[in-house]
């Protein structure tokens, strides 16, 4: 029992020795490969910088002579003399080895500009083309009983139209101006009694009404136009005071140029009349505003008018508050 434990006393104490011989001999051989790979990075270290040094080296010798070429080139050029021995040479750094020569400014107009020029008048020009291809339709007197059949001819045809309202109507078809204003089309005030003598009594009378109105319409739809036209146009009852009272409370007023006299012409016969204004228009540059009014005959041929003005081209649009207005 003795002899066993002595034997496994013996067995430990040769494990740590192995161990403890094992431990020192892989110390020393970490020690001598750590040293192996300081000295082989120190040799690469070294080969670089000799690189480097070769490559700086390298470089600044076709340097110098580039530079000697310039010199001898300048020589050549101005006539002078080569240097004489003992005279100094003038230092590399003040030569301009790689300076660009001046280049002379150029007198060639840049396409840039012409292009833009032209793209601009082709814009105009096309500005132009499109209003002598546009119509404005304007309706006075509403909205009525009419109303609604106006509205649903105009949007088979996607014709947008100006209606010119008056206040106590706004008032009594205020579905109707919702309408108007929901479908895209431009809505606009015409006063309130329609009567000569009470709208045109004094510039604060015109102005009056006009607010009125303004302010009826801006409370169904929420829409706060500046557009007008006073009852009858603005000729002879618009005397400047009133111009210039409409100006100064921001009003934009209009007249027409176009008359279908649907107020007269109590048929379909309205319809030849506008289109015949339309082929003799004189104004090349005004746009079309076509009067008309929310009658039961107007309605009744509108889309009569609205086929032949489509077949001729013709797009129907809304005034803007943008556009110069027209007047007498």
């Amino acid at each position: 029992m003795k002899s066993m434990r002595r034997m496994k006393r013996r067995l430990k104490k040769s494990v740590r020795v192995t161990f403890a011989v094992m431990s020192a001999l892989f110390i020393l051989v970490s020690t001598i490969w750590v040293m192996d790979i300081g000295e082989a990075k120190s040799n690469e270290g070294q080969e670089n910088l000799e690189k480097v040094m070769a490559k700086e080296t390298g470089e600044q010798q076709p340097v110098k002579k580039q530079t000697d070429e310039v010199k001898e080139k300048s020589s050549e050029e101005s006539g002078d003399l080569p240097d004489q021995e003992g005279q100094e040479d003038e230092p590399v750094d003040s030569v301009t080895v790689d300076a660009p020569l001046p280049q002379e400014e150029s007198t060639v107009d840049q396409p840039g500009v012409d292009a833009s020029s032209e793209d601009k008048q082709a814009q105009e020009e096309q500005t132009v083309q499109d209003e002598q291809q546009s119509v404005y339709l304007t309706f006075d007197d509403g909205p009525n009983e009419n109303t609604e059949g106006i509205l649903n001819v105009l949007e088979r045809y996607d014709a947008k139209a100006t209606f010119f309202m008056l206040e106590p109507n706004m008032r009594r078809f205020k579905d109707s101006v919702k309408d108007m204003a929901a479908e895209g089309h431009a809505v606009g005030m015409h006063g309130v009694t329609h009567d000569a003598a009470a709208f045109y009594q004094s510039s604060q009378s015109v102005v009056g009404e006009m607010k009125k109105g303004q302010e009826t319409l801006e409370s169904i739809t929420g829409i706060h136009s500046n557009l007008i036209r006073v009852p009858y146009g603005s000729v002879p009852n618009m005397k400047p005071s009133y111009r210039k009272a409409v100006d100064q409370a921001g009003f934009h007023m209009w007249d027409w140029n176009i008359d279908s006299e649907d107020w007269r012409l109590l048929s379909q016969e309205y319809v030849p009349n506008v289109m015949e204004q339309i082929n003799a228009f004189p104004y090349k540059h005004s746009p079309k505003i076509i009067l008309l009014h929310e009658k039961d005959v107007t309605l009744e041929y509108l889309e009569e008018l609205l086929i032949d003005l489509t077949e001729k081209g013709y797009r129907m649009k809304a005034l803007t508050d943008q556009m110069d207005p027209v007047t007498f």
